[in-house]
């Protein structure tokens, strides 16, 4: 989003599983749910987006109304408004949580510092002093005591958080047994390029058109990398950039995954 390069229904109550697919035990808790939407549009400084709003408005209410999340959205943001919500998490949070933040706006690569930043609605193109950096989140991620923490980010250059091994399923790991392990994990639309910010069906991005569908047509329990798979298959087909789905960089990730588990009808 942008190209820029420098020198709830809230339910506090523990998900259950309830598929009996996959082996997976239909008592068994994958623990609280939580999730932080941003969506940013109206820049005062840089060039505002079109879909960015709307992408985080959908998103929060199907976490909201299907997967019984407890949901913070910032609309339009400053970069005090989006560390505080954080901070507020890393006080709250228990190893019985897991936490979804969503990003979507403009993304900037510093070529110099080698270094990849969220842009909030008071960025300028000149000073970094209002950019988040990864490094930044990386810390305040490691920092948090949920169990499970994942990142989608929907902005240019998102890959600079992540290194390059990827998250998979390995033979003999069931959800059980990954949602009993630390995560601490990145999608991102894009890997080093810039991305759409359209494309997608009713007015959303490419990425994030693929990633509403994709939690749209889970109807029990799936691990992000099997959300994943979905996604990147669908932004491929559509666009020239690629997601990627990786561990954080020394955040402090075990081995787990991110589970989506929806509400009992």
């Amino acid at each position: 989003r942008g190209v820029y390069v420098a020198g709830s229904q809230e339910n506090d109550s523990q998900a259950k599983a309830i598929s009996g697919g996959k082996g997976e035990d239909r008592n068994f808790s994958y623990g609280n749910y939580h999730a932080l939407i941003i969506g940013i549009n109206n820049y005062r400084s840089i060039d505002k987006l079109k879909s960015a709003v709307n992408d985080a408005t959908v998103i929060s209410s199907m976490l909201r109304e299907k997967y019984g999340y407890k949901v913070e959205m910032l609309i339009d943001c400053t970069r005090n408004e989006i560390i505080e919500a954080l901070s507020d998490f890393r006080k709250k949070l228990t190893n019985k949580d897991n936490l979804l933040i969503y990003y979507s706006g403009h993304g900037i690569l510093d070529k110099d510092a080698d270094e990849g930043y969220w842009m909030p609605v008071d960025a300028t193109i000149n000073s970094e002093s209002n950019w988040i950096s990864n490094t930044s989140l990386t810390s305040s991620i490691r920092a948090m005591q949920a169990k499970h923490v994942l990142i989608v980010s929907d902005s240019c250059y998102s890959g600079k958080i992540m290194r390059s091994v990827n998250v998979s399923i390995g033979v003999g790991d069931t959800l059980k047994r990954l949602s009993e392990k630390r995560a601490r994990i990145v999608m991102t639309s894009g890997g080093l390029e810039p991305v759409l910010d359209s494309g997608g069906a009713d007015n959303h991005s490419v990425f994030s058109s693929a990633f509403i569908r994709a939690l749209n047509e889970n109807n029990g329990i799936e691990s992000g990398t099997e959300i994943f798979a979905k996604v990147r298959n669908s932004v491929i087909r559509n666009s020239d950039q690629t997601p990627e789905y990786a561990d954080i960089h020394k955040a402090g990730h075990d081995g787990g995954d991110f589970i989506f588990c929806v509400l009992p009808k």
